[in-house]
């Protein structure tokens, strides 16, 4: 006789509601992780597609402005303390001072150039469907959240799967699911009552705390623009917005620069 017929109705039932909890936690973790890893890198490249590169611009015209503000600042005190300064140490101290601004351009430069780099190599929708079918087929065999017994080896299989899917790679996915199936083995709940009422409140606290970190998740950045990405007039409005910025800062580069070449003739007239 098998010990399933030696369970009593109670225990049974419970069984049958974690294993639905399980499924539904399984449900929650890949849609949670799908936000992550997928939808919302996706959104910002595609906002830096059509918005961030107009950032960039402007971030760029802002720190050449401020550059030639300080730099009449510097001209400015050479001048009244009648000193003789360099023009290569004026732009050593300029580089100097503006370095973290250099990092920020740097930055934006990098997400403008990953994101059309992810644009250009997305998966065939095929080859997506698989990728996300595999993921969530080994979501629900490793995901430590569901498998609270893991061994070492599935531990290190389950940091293979999340690696994988951060850089969707489809062939090394198709190859973890094997490496899997070679040493999957059925797993049977266990019989305590104690155990199995601790399992299902910790499953339905696990699954309540997904749901409202992904509702979180929808309220910020990328995901409260997914509408107005597609709105074409909205995008065009913000480029627009960018570069009115973008024209006042290149008034200001105009503006410092005029004034930099009347105090170095200021500077050289006063030291000879």
């Amino acid at each position: 006789m098998t010990q399933a017929l030696k369970l009593s109705s109670e225990i049974i039932t419970i069984q049958e509601d974690i294993a639905s909890l399980e499924q539904e936690l399984g449900k929650v973790i890949f849609e949670r992780d799908e936000m992550l890893n997928t939808v919302k890198p996706n959104l910002e490249a595609e906002y830096q597609k059509k918005i961030g590169y107009k950032e960039l611009e402007r971030m760029e015209t802002e720190i050449t402005a401020r550059r030639y503000k300080r730099q009449v600042e510097l001209i400015r005190a050479a001048v009244n303390r009648q000193e003789s300064i360099e023009e290569k140490d004026i732009a050593k101290q300029l580089d100097n001072d503006f370095q973290e601004w250099y990092k920020k351009i740097n930055e934006q430069y990098e997400k403008v150039k990953e994101a059309e780099d992810r644009l250009n190599n997305l998966m065939s929708d095929d080859d997506n469907v698989e990728f996300k079918t595999l993921y969530r087929k080994l979501v629900f065999k490793l995901h430590p959240d569901l498998n609270p017994n893991q061994t070492k080896d599935e531990e290190n299989l389950w940091h293979r799967v999340q690696l994988t899917y951060k850089s969707g790679d489809l062939e090394e996915m198709r190859s973890l699911m094997i490496i899997l199936e070679a040493q999957d083995s059925a797993v049977e709940l266990p019989s305590s009552k104690d155990i199995l009422e601790k399992r299902k409140t910790k499953l339905t606290k696990q699954i309540q705390k997904i749901i409202n970190n992904m509702s979180e998740l929808e309220q910020a950045f990328p995901f409260n623009i997914v509408g107005k990405l597609a709105d074409k007039a909205w995008v065009n409005t913000k480029v627009e917005e960018i570069q009115k910025q973008i024209n006042q800062w290149q008034e200001k580069c105009e503006h410092y620069e005029a004034l930099i070449k009347v105090l170095l003739v200021i500077k050289e007239t006063r030291v000879n």
